[in-house]
């Protein structure tokens, strides 16, 4: 049975806590309903080793934190997972963020070694006004590949909840919506198109 290492930073020292505590909390509230095995993972826990020791014993890991070009930080800016972190246990495994730019240098670098999914973004993820639609559009594509489907239909599926949440906003805030169509725009979904998660 698959299982989800669900990681993210909520330190209260930290911008954007709360929205990361939100994805987190509803990531951790699918699997519950679902009846899928997970393990949360916060600070003072959110470390490099604990992700990656996690990590031999989950098939995909969710992570909601602050990053840059090369990879996701902890509330003390240490890497959690960065091009500079020893990755192998991500190997044909899938990494699911929601954080800046990571896709950058840290998506090629992961897929270097074997990474068989990546789903983030390559620029910052901007989050303004109301959460929701902001955590619905982000959040889509997990939920699809926790149902079953594989990665080709998980991004189709993903691209259209962005649209109907746009659809919305465009009406509700379109300042917002400026937003969130920026990071649609920047959404990577990189690796074997048929990647599945096996229950």
């Amino acid at each position: 049975m698959a299982s989800v290492l669900i990681a993210y930073n909520n330190d209260t020292c930290v911008e954007l806590h709360d929205f990361m505590e939100s994805c987190g909390d509803s990531v951790m509230q699918y699997c519950y309903d679902k009846h899928i095995d997970y393990t949360p993972l916060t600070p003072p826990h959110l470390t490099e080793d604990e992700v990656m020791s996690h990590m031999e014993n989950h098939h995909i890991c969710f992570i909601a934190g602050h990053g840059d070009d090369d990879g996701i930080y902890n509330e003390a800016d240490e890497d959690i997972i960065s091009t500079r972190t020893t990755n192998y246990n991500f190997q044909n495994k899938a990494l699911y963020c929601i954080s800046c730019c990571s896709a950058i240098n840290l998506c090629p670098a992961l897929m270097q070694i074997g990474l068989k999914l990546y789903v983030g973004y390559n620029a910052p993820f901007e989050v303004r006004g109301d959460y929701s639609p902001f955590l619905e559009s982000a959040l889509s594509g997990l939920r699809c590949l926790l149902d079953g489907d594989n990665a080709r239909t998980a991004k189709e599926k993903m691209n259209l909840i962005y649209d109907e949440q746009l659809d919305k906003l465009n009406q509700e805030n379109p300042w917002a919506a400026i937003s969130l169509l920026h990071n649609k725009e920047a959404l990577v979904f990189q690796g074997d198109e048929n990647y599945c998660l096996n229950y």
